[in-house]
């Protein structure tokens, strides 16, 4: 993989050698907010965040790196592995853990859970959180290595993401009313998607929820038009999940997915967000010489193996993690001597 080309129109890193450096960066960060904006508009703030075990490892979904090996599309190993689970699943959920067939975000958040690979990349809405998982569990070679923090502005993207929902949509409208004649209800698309057709905040709310959804609907099986309009103009969306487990929520998970079948993710998310302000994405990166310690801070914390994994395999990890972090000969000599009697 050429890393100079990937490092083309991103962000410059920005370098954090120490806790306070990090928790400098990281609480510059706007908390979630949902409110009114200066037009008047209900509007939401929320940054999105991604932890990376080395500053080599590009944006990537799992599904991406191993249709890197076959000889077909990612897009097209997805429905292949998608079509492969909903035929064997129900045979080990309970019913009112089977989402409906054409659900196609909640097969995909399912299958991620149970580690199949999908175009849905994690992300969490905490950077602490992000921090942990770029340390957790790295391998000898990746020890050497230098850390890596993304942190997204989830509004921006999907103010993007819906322009180019609404522009497919509007190619789609021209193209069936030339070539067939079909009338298709643009004004009834339109309302749903602007927020002055409605008269009280829960209307605009409400509206905004049904665009959202409908948008992430078509975006995960666009074909035709819209496909073709994505993969020029790239496209990628931000998905809450749409039923929570115990580890996505003590993660405060959330996905980001690409609907550019013809583009990797890095490149569908920099090409749609390509002419806007470059404050949308920002990259931090720890030295692998400012590492030591972290791990006891975030610990301190309250962000641990058990915190984020709320079962066994995390009290499991829990253990092994307090054993390698605290109880240790080296420690001993930190206790004071018990007076004498």
């Amino acid at each position: 993989m050429d890393l100079s080309s990937i490092e083309q129109g991103r962000p410059p890193r920005e370098l954090c050698r120490d806790w306070g450096e990090i928790t400098g960066a990281f609480d510059s960060f706007p908390h979630e907010r949902l409110g009114y904006d200066s037009l008047g508009e209900l509007g939401e703030t929320l940054w999105v965040f991604r932890g990376h075990k080395s500053t080599k490892y590009p944006l990537r979904p799992s599904i991406e790196r191993d249709a890197a090996k076959k000889p077909f599309s990612w897009a097209a190993l997805e429905l292949k592995v998608l079509e492969e689970f909903q035929s064997r699943a129900r045979m080990h959920l309970n019913s009112s853990d089977v989402p409906q067939q054409d659900d196609r975000l909640s097969w995909l958040a399912l299958m991620q859970h149970y580690g199949v690979p999908t175009r849905l990349l994690d992300f969490t809405l905490s950077p602490y959180v992000a921090l942990y998982f770029a340390l957790r569990n790295r391998t000898r070679e990746e020890l050497a290595e230098s850390i890596e923090v993304w942190a997204i502005d989830a509004h921006a993207l999907m103010e993007i993401a819906k322009k180019r929902e609404r522009d497919a949509y509007k190619q789609e409208y021209e193209y069936f009313q030339k070539n067939s004649g079909t009338t298709i209800s643009l004004v009834t698309k339109t309302a749903i998607l602007d927020p002055r057709f409605f008269s009280t905040d829960r209307d605009v709310l409400q509206g905004e929820n049904k665009s959202r959804a409908e948008m992430l609907s078509a975006a995960l099986s666009a074909a035709g038009i819209r496909r073709a309009h994505f993969n020029e103009n790239g496209f990628v969306a931000l998905a809450m999940p749409p039923i929570h487990n115990r580890r996505l929520s003590s993660q405060q998970g959330a996905f980001l997915f690409s609907g550019a079948e013809d583009l990797n993710f890095e490149d569908s998310l920099f090409k749609m967000m390509d002419g806007t302000k470059p404050e949308w994405c920002r990259r931090f990166e720890v030295p692998g010489g400012a590492l030591q310690g972290i791990e006891r801070q975030l610990f301190q914390r309250n962000i641990h193996e058990l915190s984020l994994f709320p079962d066994m395999e995390g009290l499991a990890g829990f253990i092994r993690q307090k054993a390698r972090l605290h109880w240790v000969p080296d420690d001993c000599c930190l206790l004071s001597p018990l007076p004498d009697s």
